[in-house]
């Protein structure tokens, strides 16, 4: 294990913004991330921990401790007797584990493809789209305790998932190096999803794994900026309100959709932003809400950590004026804890 000093955070994240690290390491083991655990320690430094950076706003200012950034390969196929395990290194990309699942015509994660990070930080953020939530095949975990330095195995009751939620990322006592996914030999297309079943319509064959995986891909770019402009995806997350506060937004905005869940209604951003504020395309300075997609923030060569507060500053002002919903932000800023 080599530490860095001064290393610039920015080219790693998606975002593109931010200053550096004061200590900098990358954990290709579980031996290596212990080793690193305990040099911050020594050191007397708080510890952020980093994966593939597209879910992470950096400040300006930089991380004023010790950044861990977590590139464990490896992924193991288990054969149980009606499922199947994926095992994989946290710091695998999370696409390639779609791809080998896919590959190996295991059904569970086809319609989270292309959602970009690593293995993992899917089960911290408890990583979801077209119907599908990662919590929905968790088997376990194992993580590097940080106040011990202990390997542990977390299961999937103890994760205490929610919508992009999880005890991972409320409790920050553990850095995660593998994950195990239970998939299965057999299974029903989930193409319910209004995007995927157009594109049935359209003809697309969605029968398989590797067909839905596809059709996804295909989706997402449509709705991704371009390259050379930053971008974390997703960065607020779809509020989560009561069913009155629904049924009064539905009287104003009769065209907005909701989906029930345990914990209320929710209701897609995109389209409040969209339909109800006018703000696809919403630009400040070189800060921008995508005009595909205007849930994804975007950021032009240049941009800054300030920039873009300025601007999620904004949105949840006209948001709340507007509907009375306070919005969260799912991109988390990286600071050494």
């Amino acid at each position: 294990m080599s530490v860095q000093e001064n290393v610039l955070l920015a080219p790693l994240t998606t975002l593109g913004v931010g200053g550096a690290a004061r200590f900098f390491s990358e954990a290709k083991s579980v031996d290596e991330v212990i080793a690193a655990l305990g040099e911050a320690k020594r050191r007397g430094l708080g510890v952020a921990v980093l994966g593939g950076g597209s879910n992470t706003l950096v400040p300006d200012a930089g991380v004023d401790g010790f950044v861990l950034r977590i590139a464990i390969p490896g992924i193991e196929h288990v054969e149980e007797r009606d499922d199947a395990l994926l095992v994989v290194g946290a710091g695998v990309a999370w696409d390639a584990v779609v791809l080998e699942a896919s590959a190996r015509q295991l059904w569970g994660i086809e319609n989270l493809a292309s959602i970009p990070g690593t293995a993992g930080a899917a089960p911290v953020q408890n990583i979801g789209a077209y119907g599908v939530e990662f919590a929905s095949v968790f088997a376990w975990a194992e993580a590097v305790e940080r106040a011990s330095g202990e390997v542990v195995r977390i299961s999937a009751r103890d994760a205490a998932f929610g919508y992009r939620e999880s005890v991972f990322k409320r409790e920050d006592a553990w850095v995660v190096t593998r994950v195990a996914l239970k998939l299965s030999h057999t299974g029903t297309p989930n193409i319910a999803y209004k995007d995927l079943a157009l594109a049935r319509e359209r003809g697309v064959s969605l029968t398989t794994p590797r067909e839905i995986a596809e059709a996804v891909r295909t989706i997402r770019a449509e709705k991704m900026p371009a390259k050379g402009i930053g971008s974390a995806g997703s960065f607020f997350k779809n509020p989560v309100i009561t069913s009155e506060a629904y049924a009064a937004l539905r009287v104003r905005f009769p065209g907005l959709v909701g989906f029930e869940s345990s914990e209320g209604v929710k209701v897609p951003l995109a389209w409040i932003l969209d339909h109800a504020l006018g703000m696809r395309g919403f630009t400040c300075g070189p800060v921008r809400l995508h005009e595909k997609q205007p849930l994804i923030l975007t950021t032009l060569p240049g941009a800054t950590e300030a920039d873009i507060e300025a601007c999620v500053h904004e949105v949840r002002a006209r948001v709340y004026e507007a509907t009375n919903i306070e919005i969260e932000r799912e991109v988390e800023t990286l600071i050494a804890r």
